[in-house]
């Protein structure tokens, strides 16, 4: 193999070892936002994350005016 080729597989399998990095990175970021929405959708302090809509009923949509 040449030199050229050499460097070239070096560079490579950086990247390749720099991607599979950022990887498990995100995998991370994911399980804790999956993590953080759990909490938060358990917490009724947090308007819209909890399983029941928050929905008042005090009349028509705005838009419905507009007619």
């Amino acid at each position: 193999m040449s030199e050229e080729h050499r460097e070239q597989a070096d560079a490579v399998e950086r990247e390749i070892d720099d991607l599979e990095e950022q990887s498990e990175n995100l995998q991370d970021e994911i399980e804790a936002a999956k993590a953080d929405w759990e909490r938060k959708k358990a917490d009724d302090s947090v308007p819209g994350a909890g399983d029941k809509p928050n929905i008042r009923n005090t009349g028509p949509p705005p838009e419905a005016g507009n007619q």
